[in-house]
């Protein structure tokens, strides 16, 4: 069996350029049909640039947004005076605000492709769960997270690696939360290989996709391979149709479903 390569630094500095090229083209798209919107509400809220660059000195998931910064305030200006130069050509405020951001991440670069500090917060595996109960619902239910620490390959590709993950985490919901369902909002729910590993309850509770992008992986995971490097596939899409290949969507189900399901995979 052949195993893909572990991504280069160079494909991660590719990586970079072409998730905030694409995140550009998708800003001008996005003002273009949300013109109640500000350039800055978008910017901050609705990319993720802001992470790739040399201004977040956190990890690769800031808690802090260090917007006031002058090296921030001083792209976020001179991207929004391109905008507004650029209004009616998305190709050309593209080339020209990428290379305002370029340097800083450039800087930031072999910082980025290094961060591993995600996995330390990931309690089963690939899966994490919250440390509260998700507030607002009937019955005591856990939420989770989805990451692949299985680059280069996909945790996909080994079924009984998710199986004792996803037991481990019903495990500790139950042992530590005394919860009796798990949930979880994420973009793989618009996905049926990952909707193959959940009981029919899940499908049923599922809700209505979420189409208001927001800056974090639920709505841009999808970009990234399970090499870590940038779905060129899922990328056209959005370019040729304005819209995601995928919206998260939230579901849950009783832990004991789960179980049950699990048993007979």
């Amino acid at each position: 069996m052949t195993f893909p390569q572990p991504k280069t630094l160079e494909e991660h500095r590719q990586y970079q350029y072409e998730i905030v090229r694409l995140q550009l083209w998708f800003l001008h798209h996005w003002l273009s049909e949300h013109p109640d919107e500000s350039f800055k509400y978008v910017l901050r809220n609705r990319v993720d640039i802001y992470r790739k660059t040399d201004v977040n000195n956190g990890n690769i998931n800031p808690v802090t947004f260090h917007w006031e910064y002058p090296e921030w305030q001083s792209m976020e200006k001179e991207s929004e005076r391109l905008y507004n130069i650029y209004i009616k050509d998305a190709a050309a405020f593209e080339d020209a605000a990428f290379e305002v951001f370029k340097p800083s991440l450039d800087a930031r670069c072999e910082r980025d492709a290094n961060d591993n500090s995600e996995a330390t917060r990931y309690q089963c595996g690939f899966l994490r769960h919250n440390l509260e109960l998700t507030a607002g619902v009937p019955a005591p239910r856990l939420g989770f997270h989805i990451a692949n620490f299985c680059t280069p390959a996909s945790f996909f590709d080994y079924p009984d690696y998710m199986k004792g993950c996803f037991l481990m985490l019903l495990d500790r919901a139950e042992h530590i939360f005394h919860a009796t369902e798990i949930g979880t909002g994420t973009w793989l729910n618009s996905v049926p290989k990952w909707l193959e590993w959940f009981p029919q309850e899940w499908k049923d509770n599922m809700g209505e996709p979420r189409t208001d992008v927001q800056w974090h992986y639920g709505f841009w995971g999808q970009f990234i391979t399970a090499r870590k490097t940038f779905n060129a596939k899922y990328g056209q899409i959005l370019r040729s149709t304005g819209k995601l290949p995928f919206y998260p969507r939230s579901s849950f189900c009783r832990i004991s479903s789960m179980r049950e399901w699990l048993a007979n995979r």
